[in-house]
């Protein structure tokens, strides 16, 4: 039983659901991390049992050691790999996250509706071609793209965010093609391999969750069956994909092209010497946009007020 109200801090509070801020301020002493980095964060951890955070920062061993009294991580996401859970759990914590809450995730849109953007914008090349509007260039005939209508859409993982994704695809008159681990209902065409998706795909799209079983996933083997027309999206995490071949691919024009919301090791890159960005930034048929599938307003409230109504249901 608690005897007094338990300190938690929210790192990353812009824009935070003010329905959760709410709820938290009537049972725990709430604080905000007003100057969000990793070495504020190192500074105060020790003083706080709970932390509700976001992306920003991968909370790894050494945060969790220098914070003796924390108890609970919460965090409104799906996947954990900015988290370094094991440890955490060893030393008796707990992560509340979204992790398997299929009903309430069923409602989520914004994953699939950015994924599907980011396969428009591919398809239809839409970012080089207004970067060369913005420099004064019009010329059409530099940027022609293709139709979705009869294409053949790979699903890489049918969960609530394949299904989404396969909905669209439907409405635009796509063939629609799966590989998921488990046997699935649906009218799609169900492939027993992920080998037999890759080579049936004209557009492939990632949805497979970041486990250690399941880190470059994609890779050489998966990607080598990919024919030359061929374009891959991932909204997943970045490290399900082994980025350094597929870089191969690019440059080499195996591939026609890759649109991504996820790097691998995102948190600790050096930006300006990606490869893949490299690969942007000197004309290639490459998106990347900063892991912002998730991140809008809509979906951010209702995941960030589930979380605390979950936590408190568990409390």
């Amino acid at each position: 039983m608690m005897t007094g109200k338990m300190k938690l801090l929210i790192t990353e509070f812009e824009d935070f659901s003010q329905e959760a801020i709410k709820v938290l301020n009537e049972k725990f002493d709430v604080d905000f991390l007003e100057t969000f980095s990793r070495a504020n964060l190192i500074d105060r951890i020790h003083l706080y049992d709970v932390i509700f955070i976001r992306l920003g920062i991968y909370i790894d061993k050494e945060i969790i050691e220098l914070g003796p009294r924390l108890k609970y991580i919460l965090t409104a996401t799906t996947g954990l790999d900015h988290i370094d859970v094991d440890c955490f759990e060893k030393k008796g914590g707990k992560v509340i996250s979204l992790k398997d809450e299929v009903m309430f995730l069923s409602s989520i849109p914004s994953t699939a509706e950015h994924t599907w953007a980011l396969l428009l914008s591919l398809v239809k090349k839409i970012p080089s071609s207004f970067e060369s509007v913005k420099e004064g260039v019009w010329n059409r005939n530099l940027y022609k793209g293709n139709n979705l209508k009869g294409k053949k859409l790979g699903i890489l993982g049918l969960g609530r965010v394949g299904i989404q994704l396969a909905k669209f695809a439907q409405a635009f008159d796509m063939e629609v093609g799966y590989y998921d681990c488990e046997k699935k209902e649906t009218s799609f065409v169900g492939f027993n391999s992920p080998e037999a998706l890759f080579k049936w795909a004209e557009i492939l799209s990632i949805h497979i969750p970041l486990n250690k079983n399941n880190v470059h996933f994609v890779n050489k083997s998966l990607l080598d069956l990919l024919y030359e027309q061929s374009i891959l999206i991932n909204t997943s995490r970045g490290a399900v994909v082994d980025e350094s071949y597929l870089c191969c691919l690019i440059r080499e024009n195996k591939i026609k092209g890759y649109a991504t919301d996820v790097l691998e090791n995102e948190l600790s890159l050096n930006f300006s010497n990606h490869e893949l960005i490299g690969l942007a930034k000197s004309g290639y048929n490459v998106i990347i946009t900063p892991h912002i599938a998730g991140a809008t307003y809509e979906s951010m409230k209702m995941t960030e007020d589930f979380v605390v109504h979950k936590f408190l249901e568990i409390l």
